[in-house]
């Protein structure tokens, strides 16, 4: 099923290696301005690798990286991978409690950042625990990466730990230094679960899982070497890492790297670099449609793009506006991207069909299969060793907690058709119940997504004085518009069976996100009813009831 020889032996450093070995001149990373062709990249992996391994670092130490969007960022994830060390990306935005959490909980040992997140470290009560170096980036880019010196921040005092420049990090690996051999097994990072309804867990990632990962995106996406594929997602989450960067890699492709998303300048990074193929997650593709639109919008080469969620609203106004073929998937951080709708033959609503290591089921509340049409959690087992998570770090209870009846639990409700398709309906913590029906609020965020004042949506429950739930729609207005929530509610009212209309209405600028834009609905729920909150019922509004 899988030939793990084109795959450069099954491990990231041995698939940079073969890429290099075959391409050396093909440009394999752009960022702005800057360029490595597969040889540089390689070269600096390796360099990386041994000033690594120059620290006494014994394999299946874990390593933090905590930096923004830059070469260095994918230079490190090669390096760390090729030592056999274990790399832990940590979110940018954490500070404080959860900064302390991301680097203690994994047992961080060296920690390879620059001076702006530096500040951050310095600020925590204590030393994370098992942290003893930390390696300083400049805030600008190096012309060259292997020689030179970059200051260490004046001020910044880490009692306890050792802080060295990049430059002085290469400096410690010696040119003869033996690379250890990486196994399939081994582990090569732990990647933080979002945390949406929690602290977050450290899912462990055998060699294997991301370079099946990133086969199975180029498979899905039909990549091709000629190929230049764009993320300004960040590059702590395996969207930007794994599903562009390593999949441009495996197809010996160009992976062209933005520094943050811009809605306003995107396309204009399109055209500068060329771009075939990007990724967009969240609120992407809404915000880019409220764009105002352009003569230009599609004067571009990019022509795919993987979009997760895409509701059919979104996908087909996007598709329509930009000349791009949307491609949808599912995945979860524990078991990578495991369903793509097909390029060639997509049923537009479905998430698709698994790939060619998954084997995946919807099961009933008793764990038997459920027929076609009927709701159920949706269970996952790999066909093959090492493509899926090994473990939650240091928490083995919460990793026996998702397995059962040697199915892997996802926590989402589904459903197939006749087909084999997949449909997703929600999370299971994320179902609605109100009045004795359940809701789904995936199907009710579609249609108010269908009300072309809406931008954004999220349907979460709220307390009801009749016991169970009432629903709640909180909406971001489209930028140009504006939204009168009695047309809202009456949009709702044609589309929707009555127990299904929002009786709640709230409107936000902006939704509390993670960092790749997924709505953080446990914050809303926890928020629930404000001052602001419009109450269609108390303004004499009712849906109606058909017969």
């Amino acid at each position: 099923m899988l030939d793990l020889k084109s795959l450069g032996g099954g491990t990231v450093g041995g698939l940079l290696a073969d890429r290099a070995f075959h391409t050396p001149d093909k440009p394999a990373l752009v960022f702005g301005d800057e360029q490595l062709d597969y040889a540089e990249l390689d070269a600096a992996a390796s360099a990386v690798a041994r000033g690594l391994l120059g620290l006494g670092l014994a394999p299946g130490t874990s390593v933090g990286v905590f930096l923004p969007n830059r070469v260095e960022t994918l230079v490190a994830f090669f390096g760390i991978a090729r030592a056999g060390l274990v790399e832990v990306p940590v979110n940018t935005a954490y500070k404080g409690t959860f900064l302390d959490h991301a680097l203690g909980h994994t047992d961080v040992q060296v920690l390879i950042t620059e001076p702006g997140l530096l500040d951050l470290v310095a600020a925590l009560p204590e030393r994370p625990h098992a942290l003893h170096t930390v390696v300083v980036l400049a805030d600008g880019e190096p012309a060259d990466r292997t020689i030179g010196a970059d200051p260490v921040p004046a001020g910044v005092s880490l009692p306890g730990v050792e802080i060295l420049t990049w430059h002085a990090m290469l400096a410690r690996g010696d040119a003869g230094q033996v690379i250890p051999e990486v196994g399939i097994d081994d582990p090569v990072g732990i990647m933080l679960t979002s945390g949406t309804t929690g602290r977050s867990k450290g899912a462990i990632y055998p060699a294997l899982m991301p370079v099946v990962a990133a086969h199975e995106f180029a498979v899905a996406m039909e990549t091709t070497a000629d190929e230049r594929l764009y993320t300004c997602l960040p590059l702590f989450h395996g969207a930007a890492k794994i599903n562009i960067s390593l999949h441009a890699i495996v197809a010996g492709a160009t992976v062209v790297l933005g520094r943050r998303f811009s809605a306003s300048r995107f396309w204009d990074e399109i055209r500068r670099h060329e771009v075939t193929q990007f990724n967009a997650l969240g609120s992407v593709l809404p915000m880019l449609l409220a764009q105002p639109p352009s003569d230009r919008d599609r004067d571009h080469p990019a022509r795919k793009v993987f979009a997760a969620p895409a509701p059919p609203p979104v996908l087909t106004a996007t598709e329509e506006r930009f000349g791009v073929h949307v491609v949808e998937g599912y995945g979860l951080t524990e078991i990578k991207t495991i369903v793509w709708n097909p390029i060639r033959e997509r049923k537009i609503g479905s998430m698709g069909v698994p790939s060619a290591t998954t084997l995946l089921e919807v099961h009933d509340d008793l764990g038997f299969p459920a027929p076609p049409g009927q709701v159920g959690e949706i269970v996952f087992r790999p066909r093959v060793p090492h493509v899926m998570f090994a473990g939650y770090h240091r928490q083995p209870e919460a990793t026996v907690e998702t397995s059962r009846d040697l199915w892997w639990h996802t926590g989402d409700l589904g459903f197939t058709d006749d087909d084999g398709y997949f449909y997703f309906v929600d999370r299971k913590k994320d179902a609605l119940r109100r009045r004795g029906e359940n809701v789904s609020s995936q199907e009710v965020e579609s249609v108010l997504l269908d009300h072309p004042a809406v931008a954004e949506a999220a349907a979460v429950g709220v307390a009801s004085d009749l016991g169970e739930q009432e629903v709640m729609a909180v909406v971001a207005v489209a930028e140009g518009t504006e939204l009168d929530l009695k047309d809202l509610f009456a949009h709702c009212d044609r589309s929707l069976p009555h127990f299904m209309v929002p009786r709640y209405y709230r409107l936000v600028e902006r939704f509390p996100a993670t960092p790749t834009g997924k709505i953080r609905k446990a914050v809303l729920r926890e928020t629930g009813l404000t001052d602001d909150t419009w109450d269609a019922e108390a303004a004499g509004l009712a849906p109606t009831r058909h017969r």
